[in-house]
């Protein structure tokens, strides 16, 4: 049970023990010298008080309390006589009060006695229902929550840094004296300007909530909070928690332990007030020996009881002081544990950075897609658009296809036509039967040149298929060239989405680890004060530096490991962007390849059709001008047939009717010679556009000629340029490594210089922890000395012994903090040389990036200028070999199959050339064309023997036709010459004779004309076949010295296009060298970049780091002087203690001499005291002796509270004398280090 009490120096205002002008002798109403009273507490001193300065701005008329020191009052004077006994001491709280409850029990225990004898002998104090006479408005509480501090409370468990705990002698603990009040009111115990000790607390924590360290640590704690959240702070979290648990429960044992000794120190004290009392008693009752030896004993009992009372106060002061020097070893270990915190924040914060520079390269990644895409998007329209271009050329060969049909419809109707006039001709006389006979062999003629044009046909529909099983074949590369960019885009976007759900992954456990560190934190803050937990954490610390040194280790290995993989992925990550850029090159240009073969391809289809459908419409022409004969001769003959039969019937009409009929085939004669003249002058107009066109084709071979020697000089000052470049660039490589080995050898030597001083600081602890082995063995032996100590003190120091042993830790880490600072200050040095030296190979990488994109630049200009001449040379050859192909198809079908023929030769050798395919020889391409223009020698010779015999059929038709009309003309002559002669005979014997006559002269000059036709036949066919085989011959040798001049330019031409690609192609892998170089000295410089950046962000941090050492510094160096300041003032209030307590006891002594003195003046008188009838009975004494062990042992632990308060300043005084000591050897060891930088 918690006892309801006040000890010293939690002293309250209401103290009814002290003397005034109330406490008067019984038997005297005059005072003498001895009655004078002393003020209660006088200040022995004014000066440094603290508080004094921050509340002399109250007034003293208010109401509020006062924080000076008391001033002793008048005493009011009391009515009552002097001549009292002990038992009419006053029983009522008498109005003023001093500042000491010494005499409070005994004025007390009077005054129960006197108000209720019936009541129990129980303390009052024991009692459920006591309420405390001095602080009656109050409620009653606990007295383990009076003397907790309450910023403690105020405080969470979770904060990193707690406000150092108060000790029992503390300015929290002893109250702060107020002068009285001039309004003459009084207060629970008479005195309203006396403050409770809640007002004391209150006042207190209210100078608490202004302290600067406080507010200092509250903010790390909230930048601290704000950065959680990786898991790798977890386990540094953890063990700060756990010692902040520690340390927290440590402090409530002490605090504990305190309330004990403040319980014994009030039973103690109060056991001896009353043991006084008993022993006046007892001398006034027995004036034998028997009480005097008994009290002697017992004198001597309790002066036994008070050395160890004192012994116990001096081992709880050590272990105090003990348990201080470990409570600051465990903040050290926490500030060092929040340094290591803040560390892993900063990296995780540059993972962070990395995280968002691996999301910009995403996103590049994602732009370069979508320029994929876009290339993609363009080369399906291109392709669209030759589908176009070829569905328009089907259209057309259909349309000629369905002209062709149209034409042999029409021929057989021609030939159905001349069969039916054939068969009328068989039907007539016998005078048509030669002229049947022609006709037959017209048609045979004609049904001939049908065969050879359907064979024409059929060839056209053979090549038709042929070109559109190569667009099928182009059609599937296509397909093909899709699927693989499908494919392609398809795998990027799968690596994106894994590197998606990578980054989500991350998230997602970075979210977890920070639920799981605020469900940890719930679960502290929900856990209570457990005594295990310090227990196992002290046994802990001793292995703690070790695995902290570890984890430095393993951190440190870990973060290079991941600098390592990162650059490793940095590069991959480079160059498979360069492997993706080369190949969408080398794709784009292949697809540009390929739609210029399907540009030229298409071309040359399109120049083919044009030569098909002149040489359809051509066709058409000749087919409709001998329908159109064919038609005229056959109306001809119709007319000279109704012409006969007239003559037949009526020989009157006879004359005219021959003479129409001799007209109308003279205007056929004379049609057909005009129709004749105009085909003759067509074909020597054409002759003279095709000399024209294949002299204007000359002179642009020349002219290409002479722009291929300039774009070959051109190219050769390119390849010079390009080697200039690779020199440049392997100069830079060489530089820029040797840059790097500098860099690498300084490091390793850096490096060196950390594991030396590793080394020397492990030798140092392993030193200082022997020198602890050692003291712990002393302190052993000196424990091993003490005897008879309880079991609560043998647990304490048990424990205290187990923290002893990390004692000299802070030794240990103040030199690494050291060692440090100077590793710190030689890396800075570094920094700035490195600084310099980065900054001048940036500058170098600008000029050389710059002069590198200059020359690229310059290159990719020559490289588009000589490929924009090469193109136009092309197109130029492509036209003019285009318009000679058109020229040769016009003169001759066959010399354009051969050109086409060598145009796809062509297309396949570029097509091979693209795809880096071996160029057959030139010879074995010369023998297949000699071949080939053997055949179509043969063919030419054919077709010309062919139209040979056509025109020699239609000059025997014209022959026959001649021949005709000379037989006509001689027979109507020989008719009108016989009439006119016998105009005097009969006219039918006249007519019968003539008639006879006239057909013995026509059957005669019938016989004659067939003579001479057969003749003149003969003459003419053979001049004709003379005529012709000149012709033939002449135009042989034209045909021959064509086709050999156009073989040896295109093979001319193959040899210069052949050339132009492999320089092309050379030009082109010297660009990718040259490109390569670059962007591997970009990486380079890259990387160089990223070192110096890490760099720098290291040397920020470490300022900053640096920086916040300062602040807690200088917060600590507050907080020292605050609690110097609070030491200074509790001292003072000590020494006004004494001195008050000093002059109580005189009063107290003034008090004994006076009541003897009335004694002894009663005994004169005769007048006999009366006798106490009461005893102490044995449950009283047992009691006083336990109150006396109990205030023993609350006077020993604040003896030993007060030797730790004291060593706590002792080492304050020596950590600043080694600080100062440190910083003037930290900047010995900096002057060199800064001189040779």
């Amino acid at each position: 049970m918690a006892y309801n009490y006040i000890d010293t120096p939690r002293t309250q205002v209401g103290n009814a023990t002290y003397l005034n002008t109330g406490f008067r002798s019984t038997t005297r109403h005059n005072l003498s010298a001895l009655d004078s009273l002393e003020n209660s507490f006088h200040s022995p001193s004014e000066d440094r008080d603290l508080l004094k300065s921050g509340e002399n701005k109250r007034s003293r008329k208010s109401d509020d309390f006062s924080l000076r020191t008391p001033r002793a009052g008048p005493a009011p004077r009391s009515a009552k006589g002097g001549m009292q006994s002990r038992r009419n001491l006053p029983t009522a709280a008498i109005p003023r009060g001093e500042f000491t409850p010494l005499m409070k029990s005994v004025t007390k225990n009077n005054f129960l006695r006197n108000t209720g004898k019936g009541g129990p002998e129980t303390p009052a104090f024991l009692r459920n229902d006591y309420r405390d006479p001095n602080t009656p408005g109050l409620p009653r509480i606990e007295a383990s929550e009076i003397y907790e501090d309450r910023s403690m409370n105020s405080i969470n468990e979770n904060d990193a840094t707690p406000i150092p705990e108060v000790a029992s002698s503390s300015p929290q603990s002893t109250p702060l004296p107020v002068l009285p009040s001039r309004n003459g009111g009084g207060g629970v115990l008479g005195d309203d300007n006396m403050m409770t000790l809640r007002e004391q607390e209150s006042a207190i924590d209210k100078l608490n909530k202004d302290n600067f360290d406080l507010k200092l640590k509250v903010h790390f704690l909230e930048e601290k909070l704000n950065k959680l959240g990786p898991d790798v702070n977890r386990i540094a979290l953890q063990e700060n928690i756990e010692l902040k648990v520690s340390g927290k429960t440590m402090e409530r044992e002490l605090y504990r332990c305190k309330k004990s000794l403040a319980r014994a120190q009030t039973k103690a004290e109060s056991c001896q007030r009353e043991l006084e009392e008993f022993q006046e008693m007892w001398k006034r009752k027995q004036g034998d020996d028997a009480p005097q030896k008994e009290l002697n004993w017992m004198k001597e009992e309790m002066e036994t009881k008070d050395i160890e009372i004192n012994e116990l106060r001096e081992d709880l002061k050590a272990a105090q002081e003990k348990q201080s020097d470990e409570l600051q070893e465990l903040r050290g270990q926490i500030s060092d544990l929040e340094y290591t915190i803040r560390e892993k924040d900063r990296l995780l914060d540059e993972k962070e950075d990395e995280l968002e520079d691996l999301k910009e390269k995403e996103l590049e990644e994602h732009s370069s897609l979508a320029e994929l895409e876009a290339e993609l998007e363009r080369a399906r329209n291109q392709i669209q658009e030759l589908k176009g271009s070829i569905e328009r050329m089907k259209g057309e060969s259909q349309n000629a296809e369905a002209a062709y049909q149209k034409a042999n419809e029409e021929r057989d109707r021609a030939v159905d036509d001349l069969r039916e006039l054939q068969d009328e001709m068989a039907n007539k006389s016998f005078y048509s039967k030669g002229l049947n006979r022609q006709l037959e062999e017209k048609a045979h003629a004609l049904e001939d040149e049908v065969t050879t044009l359907r064979q024409q046909c059929n060839d056209a529909q053979e090549e038709l298929e042929s070109k559109r099983k190569a667009e099928r074949q182009l059609g599937q590369q296509v397909h093909d060239l899709r699927q693989e960019l499908v494919l392609e885009k398809g795998r990027y976007e799968d690596r994106i989405n894994l590197l998606e759900r990578e980054r989500d992954v991350a998230r997602k456990e970075r979210d977890s680890a920070s639920s799981q560190l605020c469900e940890i934190e719930d679960e502290l803050r929900s856990r209570g004060d457990d005594k295990n937990l310090l227990q196992n954490r002290h046994d802990a610390l001793t292995h703690e530096s070790q695995e902290l040194q570890r984890d430095l280790e393993r951190a440190r290995d870990n973060i290079a490991d991941l600098e390592q993989q990162i650059s490793d992925e940095k590069q991959r990550y480079f160059e498979a962007i360069e492997d993706l850029r080369l190949r969408h090159r080398d794709e784009i240009d292949l697809l540009q390849d390929d739609i210029e073969s399907l540009k030229r391809k298409l071309e040359d289809s399109e120049a083919q059709f044009n030569v098909d459908r002149d040489k359809w419409e051509s066709v058409k022409r000749t087919l409709d001008l001998q329908k159109h004969q064919a038609e005229q001769q056959a109306s001809g003959y119709k007319r000279t047939v109704e012409r006969l039969q007239q003559t037949e019937s009526s020989l009157s009409g006879k004359e005219k009717r021959l003479q129409d009929a001799i007209d109308s085939e003279k205007q056929l004669h004379l049609q057909e010679k005009e129709l004749l003249n105009c085909q003759i002058k067509d074909l020597t107009d054409d002759i003279a556009s095709r000399r024209q066109t294949i002299e204007s084709q000359r002179t642009e071979l020349l002219s290409l000629k002479e722009e291929l020697r300039v774009a070959k000089r051109e190219g050769e000052m390119m390849e010079e340029k390009i080697r200039n470049l690779e020199d440049e660039a392997i100069i830079l490589k060489a530089s820029l490594e040797q840059e790097m080995q500098f860099g690498e050898d300084k490091r390793r030597n850096g490096v060196s210089e950390l594991e030396k001083q590793l080394q020397n600081s492990l030798r140092e602890k392993q030193t200082l922890r022997d020198q602890v082995a050692k003291a712990e063995a002393e302190l052993s032996e000196l424990r091993a000395a003490l005897p008879d100590i309880e079991a609560d003190r043998d647990e304490l120091k048990s424990q205290l012994n187990r923290f002893h042993n990390q004692v000299d830790e802070t030794y240990r880490f103040d030199q690494e903090k050291l060692d440090l600072r100077k590793a710190k200050l030689r890396f800075e040095a570094d920094i700035k040389r490195l600084k310099e030296e980065n900054r001048v190979l940036v500058e170098a990488k600008k000029t050389l990036k710059n002069e590198l994109d200059i020359e690229v630049e310059r290159a990719a200009g020559e490289e588009n200028r000589l490929l924009a001449a090469l193109d136009q040379l092309q197109d130029k050859l492509f036209t003019t070999s285009e318009q000679r192909n058109r020229e040769l198809a016009v003169a001759n079908n066959k010399a354009t199959r051969l050109e086409n023929r060598v145009k796809d030769l062509e297309a396949i050798l570029e097509q091979q050339g693209a795809a880096e395919v071996d160029i057959p020889p030139i010879s074995s391409d010369s023998s297949i064309l000699r071949h080939r223009l053997d055949e179509s020698r043969k063919k030419e010779r054919a077709a010309l023997q062919r139209e040979a015999d056509l025109k020699s059929s239609v000059r025997h038709l014209k022959a026959c036709i001649a021949d005709l009309e000379m037989e006509n003309h001689e027979l109507q002559t020989q008719q009108f010459d016989p009439i006119s002669s016998s105009a005097g005979i009969s006219p039918t014997s006249k007519f019968l004779e003539e008639n006879r006559k006239l057909r013995g002269q026509v059957l005669e000059a019938h016989k004659k004309m067939k003579e001479l036709r057969t003749k003149n036949h003969e003459l003419q066919r053979h001049a004709m076949m003379g005529e012709e085989r000149k012709e033939l011959h002449e135009l042989l040798k034209s045909a021959t010295l064509e086709a050999e001049s156009l073989s040896v330019k295109l093979s001319e031409r193959d040899a210069r296009v052949n050339e132009l690609r492999n320089h092309l192609r050379r030009v082109r892998e010297e660009r990718s060298l040259s490109r390569k170089r670059a962007d591997t000295a970009n990486n380079q410089l890259q990387v160089l970049q990223d070192k110096y950046e890490l760099a720098l962000d290291d040397m920020a941090s470490r300022v900053e780091r640096k920086g916040r050492h300062e602040k807690e510094l200088r917060g600590l160096s507050k907080e020292i002087l605050w609690l110097r300041a609070r030491l200074s003032r509790e001292e003072r209030f000590r020494k006004d203690l004494a001195w008050s307590k000093g002059i109580m006891e005189l009063g107290e002594r003034v008090r004994i001499a006076c009541n003897e003195m009335d004694l002894k003046m009663i005994a004169e008188m005769g007048v006999e005291p009366s006798v106490a009838a009461t005893k102490l009975s044995a449950r009283k004494k047992f009691k006083s002796a336990v109150l006396v062990v109990m205030a023993a042992t609350r006077m020993q632990k604040l003896a030993t509270e007060w030797r730790k308060a004291r060593k706590i300043g002792e080492g304050l005084r020596r950590a600043k004398a080694e600080l100062l000591k440190r910083r003037e050897l930290a900047q010995k060891a900096s002057a060199p280090s800064l001189i040779q930088a």
